[in-house]
């Protein structure tokens, strides 16, 4: 009889922790507005995954593998001259860059982000004090 509570009760823990791993997929991540084919992108997601692709003016599209299903965070910035960083001015990047959010789901592996320069952003804007 013991033997049986503590089988079903390993088979509860065993089915608990199934369920509630998250589920991992491939991205396919398209990355926008590249000015030139210097250097390379380089992307980063919020949960550790990352990758490196050679910049092609216009677009790219590469996949990210073992995203977490749900929401997440992703980080792009274009490394045009390849120091592996992204060059700042004043803590201003310097590179064309972008951070977003998005939801993967097994109907949904798709992400599209846009690359901005951020000094053009600010032309016009006085900065803020801190």
């Amino acid at each position: 009889m013991k033997k049986a509570i503590l089988n079903t009760a390993m088979l509860a823990i065993a089915l608990m922790a199934t369920a509630t791993a998250s589920a991992q997929r491939d991205m396919q991540l398209t990355v926008s507005n590249i000015p030139n084919d210097k250097g390379q992108i380089l992307v980063a997601t919020k949960s550790g995954q990352w990758a490196k692709v050679k910049a092609e003016k216009g677009k790219i599209e590469t996949i990210i593998k073992d995203v977490p299903d749900g929401k997440g965070t992703i980080y792009v910035f274009h490394d045009e001259n390849g120091n592996g960083q992204l060059d700042e001015k004043d803590n201003i990047p310097m590179e064309y860059c972008a951070f977003g959010d998005y939801e993967l789901s097994e109907s949904n592996s798709k992400v599209d982000i846009e690359l901005i320069y951020v000094p053009d952003k600010m032309k016009g804007h006085d900065r803020q004090a801190d």
